[in-house]
């Protein structure tokens, strides 16, 4: 984009234009089915505005099992009530700084799922780590890949 159009109204052609100091939130339940079991994914929508920022282009995941499912293999917060803590911790140990963006989880057959998007995944480890330590109850399995143009993110609809 010419420094012209930048000052004469010109719009960014791309999300790495776009500066952000938070994240943006507008979340959307999404229901459907997995191996016959009903899958719940929590997804921000908010996060459009950003799907494919420059900065963010490496997917993670951090995924678990349920300790104390319902019989549909959802979770129990009554009888585990660790959940909601953890959830809480995730977002606020991942996000606080920007470092990463928790924009989708999925609930389905006795696990859950954050899928999160990273600018350093050295720190996202280290991030892991500590959350590894804080809930070693649960078996906190992770991944990552290279996800530049948010594919996983813009994949549920």
């Amino acid at each position: 984009m010419t420094l012209f159009k930048r000052i004469f109204g010109g719009k960014p052609q791309s999300h790495e234009a776009i500066i952000f100091t938070s994240i943006p939130q507008s979340w959307s339940v999404l229901r459907s089915e997995n191996n016959g079991m009903p899958m719940i994914v929590r997804k921000n929508l908010g996060c459009e505005k950003i799907a494919g920022h420059s900065e963010y282009t490496t997917s993670c995941g951090i995924a678990f099992k349920i300790l104390l499912p319902s019989a549909e293999g959802l979770p129990n917060f009554d009888l585990e009530p660790s959940l909601n803590e953890m959830e809480d911790d995730i977002f606020d140990i991942l996000e606080s700084d920007l470092n990463s963006i928790v924009p989708i989880v999925i609930t389905t057959s006795r696990f859950r799922e954050f899928v999160i998007y990273t600018k350093d995944l050295n720190e996202f480890q280290k991030r892991l780590e500590s959350l590894r330590s804080k809930y070693s109850q649960y078996e906190l399995t992770s991944f990552s890949k290279p996800d530049p143009n948010w594919r996983t993110y813009k994949s549920f609809n």
